[in-house]
């Protein structure tokens, strides 16, 4: 309320005066406790403050003075009172987060019933299982799922989160994790009972049938007046004698659920054993590729199905960033549940008719992200048999992947002329047709040469229709005798890699990634600075030529497209091709060779070097994203992890000599899951002591 103005008067003078109780006594007497209130706290009486407001029937206000006291026994009981007042618990729960007591502010939250915004606080706070439960009472399962699973490895005592994590992971079909984690809940004899009721229903679901019947036993022991048999129980308390694995499969067929978790979304393609559909995954809140063979009975049906277990296995067990991965195979299927690369494939680069050839740095590109992927393949004793551009995946950031392992080959297992001929002829060396030698990993590299040849020219080097004649007997032709401008500086390299004795090829993947880093890859006939500054696109006969292309001539892809120009004459560029934004700088010779160094280093958490052309006085690096380390909104555990990520940046940095020299708040970025430390502007070398200091007193 407000004060007559004769009172307002005296309270403002004994306040002057120093006189706060006395002028608190005035207020309260005249009816104004909450302002009473007021002039207690700033006589530091947190205590009277709160009581007089909480008297007033105000908690928002009594919350106020008892969190500015540090009074924590009745801050927690006002919290607590609060939760019958959600328009009061709002008001406090506000005050809370200016504070930075997330904890108590999603408490005063989920009475305001503003349960998302609570589930968020208690994360933000580190309360991993009342944001779960907050989570859950939303119906978010997915995201109560990753909470209540990240608080278990954190806390595997926490048997109420195993317990919860269970339902979750059997609501979504993942049955041998919810077991393991049922299992967990179960060491508990307070939750021993629910986690074994749904521990037969997983069993059962698994095909387990003496495990679900000795869980069952368990139960009985303690309730004799429980169904016998598995079957008998599972239709008392699930509805359905298949129990949840019956209920999951209901929704299959209603919903299009495949092992009641993947939603199917659309077609993304197929071939002769097998389609592939894009899918949402329930529980993860992903979207993925689903692989289902499709394949009839017999022989025929067999074989398939062994080359498709096949590809399970062996994509299964490389985890690499160049090879797609692999989440899940269910032999029931049977079906492949894989990455989804939303980037398309190099095919629909480089599909368009004859003549459609990609610009030199994207081809340096893919041949080392290839090549890498290769080696990592190679290693496992693997061959990939079916190389091809519709093999090879972007992803949405640029990244190259190999895919689809249906026909790769084992190399201790024996080779057949069936099995050889399992490739696609266009990419196939000759040994694989002839099946005249086991494939190994110049077979690869075969196919590679021929992906090269047509990433460089826009046409095959055999183009068909008799590939195999022309495999076998032919000689390809050279680059540069189907695209002038190109010069002679990879026909050696494609010459060498399409030699029709595997002896000749060079070999193994990495020796090949040493001859594509060793060859130049700028345009020939202009520059990506050029094409950021807006020249047009041409391309000429002769490298450096001047005379517009004819019509046979091979295009390049309009690639650049600048968003903003900066004052040093450097730009922020949008890559069309990798779908990424970049930054052009502009460098004198010692900054170029910095960042050359800084490329180097090779860090996830070191801004990128994509290009240095020393000659035009400019470089392409990553284009930073997410906030200051300094943003006030970003909470401990992202700073404490933005630093552990910082400190390997360094690590990688200083492993190659060089010191960054700019190790404060102001050079990182954090974004959702990864921090980047900038590169300073500059080109004085850094005593990479220094940069440890540095490092110390921002930690510190």
């Amino acid at each position: 309320m407000t004060l007559p103005q004769d009172v307002e008067d005296r309270v403002a003078a004994l306040r002057r005066e120093g006189k706060y109780r006395e002028a608190a006594d005035v207020a309260k007497h005249h009816g104004d406790p909450i302002a009473a209130a007021a002039l207690l706290a700033d006589a530091w009486d947190y205590a009277g403050a709160a009581a007089l407001a909480q008297d007033a029937g105000r908690l928002d206000v009594a919350y106020r003075h008892a969190l500015a006291g540090q009074e924590r026994g009745l801050t927690a009981e006002l919290i607590d009172a609060l939760a019958e007042n959600p328009d009061q618990a709002r008001a406090a729960a506000e005050y809370a987060i200016e504070k930075g007591r997330d904890g108590d502010a999603a408490r005063l939250m989920e009475s305001a019933a503003e349960v998302s915004a609570a589930a968020e606080l208690f994360e933000r706070a580190g309360d991993l299982s009342n944001a779960a439960r907050c989570r859950e009472a939303e119906g978010r399962y997915r995201e109560a799922g990753l909470l209540y699973e990240r608080r278990t490895r954190e806390a595997p005592d926490d048997t109420e989160a195993a317990l919860r994590l269970g339902h979750i992971l059997a609501h979504f079909g993942r049955y041998e994790h919810a077991v393991r984690a049922l299992q967990a809940a179960a060491d508990d004899e307070g939750r021993r009972g629910s986690a074994t009721r749904l521990l037969v229903a997983c069993f059962a679901a698994l095909g387990l049938d003496e495990a679900a019947a000795s869980r069952l036993d368990e139960l009985r022991r303690s309730d004799p007046g429980l169904p016998v048999t598995v079957p008998e129980y599972l239709e008392e308390h699930f509805g359905d004698e298949g129990g949840i694995a019956g209920i999951a499969g209901g929704e299959q067929r209603e919903d299009r659920l495949l092992a009641g978790r993947y939603r199917i979304i659309r077609p993304l393609g197929a071939g002769a054993t097998g389609r592939v559909m894009l899918a949402h995954d329930g529980f993860y809140e992903r979207e993925v590729a689903v692989k289902v063979l499709t394949v009839g009975g017999g022989a025929a049906g067999r074989d398939a199905y062994t080359r498709f277990a096949r590809e399970a296995r062996v994509a299964a067990g490389l985890d690499h960033p160049n090879v797609v991965r692999v989440f899940e195979f269910n032999p029931d299927g049977p079906f492949l549940v894989m990455e989804y690369v939303a980037g398309g494939t190099l095919e629909d680069r480089l599909a368009g008719g004859e003549g459609r050839v990609l610009s030199l740095p994207v081809i340096q590109h893919v041949m080392s992200s290839v090549l890498t992927g290769l080696e990592a393949v190679h290693r496992r004793g693997v061959v990939h048999r079916d190389l091809k551009p519709a093999n090879i995946f972007f992803g949405e950031t640029g990244d190259v992947k190999i895919g689809d392992f249906g026909v790769a080959h084992l190399t201790d297992l024996g080779s057949t002329l069936t099995g050889a001929l399992l490739g696609t002829l266009a990419y196939m060396a000759p040994e694989q047709i002839t099946g005249s030698k086991r494939p190994d990993a110049s077979t690869d590299l075969y196919a590679l040469g021929v992906i090269l040849h047509r990433m460089l020219t826009g046409s095959l080097p055999f183009p068909g229709p008799d590939f195999v004649t022309q495999h076998l007997n032919e000689t390809p032709p050279k680059p540069s005798e189907v695209r002038r401008a190109l010069g002679e500086a990879y026909d050696g390299l494609v010459s060498s890699l399409l030699s029709k004795d595997p002896a000749d090829r060079p070999s193994p993947a990495a020796v090949v990634k040493g001859l594509v880093a060793a060859l130049p890859w700028e345009e020939p006939d202009r520059s990506a600075f050029q094409v950021a500054a807006g020249v047009g696109e041409t391309v000429a006969e002769e490298a450096g030529g001047t005379e517009p292309a004819d019509a046979a001539s091979p295009t390049v892809d309009e690639r650049w497209v600048v968003l903003d120009r900066f004052p040093d004459g450097g730009a922020r560029v949008r890559d069309t091709l990798l779908d990424r934004v970049v930054r052009f700088v502009t460098c004198d010779a010692s900054r170029a060779a910095r960042l050359v160094a800084f490329g180097r280093a090779d860090s996830p958490h070191l801004q990128a070097v994509f290009d240095v052309d020393r000659e035009a006085g400019k470089a392409v690096l990553e284009e930073p994203r997410g906030r200051p380390f300094d943003d006030p909104t970003l909470d401990d555990g992202r700073r404490e992890a933005a630093l552990r990520q910082v400190k390997k940046a360094l690590e990688h940095l200083h492993s190659v000599g060089v010191g960054h020299g700019a190790v404060d708040a102001a050079h990182i970025r954090v974004a959702r899951g990864r921090a980047v430390l900038l590169i300073p502007d500059g080109s004085a070398e850094i005593d990479p002591a220094t940069d440890t200091a540095a490092f110390d007193a921002l930690a510190g």
